[in-house]
């Protein structure tokens, strides 16, 4: 009896141990059978961050104020250089007086007539001469290390000021009718009459000073932007990432720190946008400023924003038609491609892969574009306003950094 016991006990043990492999065996057809319908890799979890954007060309608005006089057709000489600030009333450029070529050779003449003159002086050393001596050294290793080319120009207007200013305190000390009191007197004749002889212009109101002049000044305009349309854009035949051209005739004033940036539009994103939606503009490849969309202008088709920039970069001072990229939004978090993504009945998904099985976990999409999706873990509160039971948030699978999970590849 006890033998019998043992065999029948030895049969059960065969059958589930034969049972078993033909489980494991199904199993393992079932799975490679998915993996020919449905391929599948794996994805590690990583922190990342993801953002929707569009390269499009952008026209630059700014308020600008031209500054021209009646002598432009002498040629100009710039008092502030390009890109600098300047107060009201400040002088920002003057034009050249009739004949001034001619009197600057007699001024040059008379610097070499001078030098040679105050060889043959007594030697004169007061403190102030030896200070000014000083700054001319000082300007002088300035234009040694500078590569700018307008501040050296300013650098050497300024050493020639320091020089005529040596000459004359040397001239006021030299004896009555001296030589060197003759040339420096005519000098001071000369240099009166490019003083007095020049149309000066100054700034009509704070800003910042350029040269480069469109003739698009006025036709752009902050005042009212319902102007810009996608026909009258096309018509002015802009080219994009065109400088423009210095002007030897007029100057301007940018009278604000910002500016505004005009762009046709028809994406998902851009036909949705609302005035005062905030956004990024990147305008080089490491460049970007914030930006806020000032205004819409209605198309058939598409739509004209305005962005205002809150920025005045030199690239937008240089151009008046850029490409940027719009960088709707910018969101950093866990980052998982969107193959990994599994819905079922409006719930999203994701299998974690573990050491000898895969674990459905529950996941927030935060943002997601294309391609990458920005999830995160339910809250207690959340997952409990949807309907789960205490001990089913507890035996709940969350997903973190470095997880890896299921990606399936289509």
């Amino acid at each position: 009896m006890e033998e019998q016991k043992k065999s029948l006990r030895k049969i059960l043990l065969k059958l589930l141990a034969i049972v078993t492999v033909i489980i494991l065996i199904i199993y393992l057809i079932y799975n490679t059978i998915r993996l020919i319908m449905s391929p599948t890799d794996t994805f590690v979890v990583e922190q990342g961050t993801l953002n929707l954007s569009e390269t499009t060309d952008a026209y630059v608005i700014r308020n600008e104020v031209v500054l021209q006089g009646n002598n432009y057709k002498n040629g100009m000489e710039k008092v502030v250089a390009e890109g600098k600030r300047v107060a009201k009333e400040d002088s920002v450029f003057r034009y050249y007086v009739n004949g001034e070529e001619s009197i600057k050779n007699e001024i040059a003449e008379l610097d070499k007539q001078i030098a040679e003159a105050q060889k043959n002086e007594k030697t004169i050393y007061t403190t102030d001469i030896e200070t000014l001596k000083g700054k001319i050294k000082e300007l002088e290793e300035k234009i040694y290390e500078s590569n700018n080319v307008e501040q050296i120009e300013e650098y050497k207007k300024e050493i020639e000021d320091y020089t005529y200013k040596i000459s004359t305190i040397v001239g006021e000390l030299s004896p009555s009718g001296s030589y060197l009191k003759d040339l420096i007197s005519k000098k001071t004749e000369y240099l009166n009459q490019l003083t007095y002889g020049a149309e000066e212009i100054k700034a009509t109101s704070s800003g910042t000073v350029s040269y480069r002049i469109d003739n698009m000044e006025e036709i752009f305009t902050t005042a009212d932007f319902g102007y810009l349309t996608s026909k009258f854009l096309s018509d002015l035949n802009l080219k994009t990432g065109e400088l423009v051209e210095t002007s030897d005739e007029k100057g301007k004033v940018i009278t604000d720190f910002y500016c505004y940036l005009a762009i046709e539009m028809n994406s998902d994103a851009a036909m949705s946008a609302n005035v005062g939606d905030r956004v990024k503009i990147q305008y080089d490849s490491d460049k970007t400023v914030s930006a806020e969309i000032a205004h819409i202008n209605e198309e058939e088709t598409s739509r004209i924003l305005i962005f205002k920039v809150n920025d005045l970069p030199e690239k937008m001072i240089n151009y008046r038609k850029i490409s940027v990229e719009v960088i709707w939004w910018e969101y950093s978090g866990l980052k998982i491609p969107n193959s990994a993504l599994i819905e079922e009945n409006g719930k999203k998904y994701v299998e974690k892969n573990r050491s000898s099985y895969n674990t459905k976990v529950l996941v927030n999409v935060l943002k997601q574009n294309d391609s990458y999706s920005i999830v995160d873990n339910y809250t207690t509160q959340e997952l409990q306003e949807m309907g789960y039971s205490y001990d089913e948030i507890q035996n709940m699978y969350s997903i973190k950094q470095y997880d890896r999970i299921v990606v399936k590849n289509k």
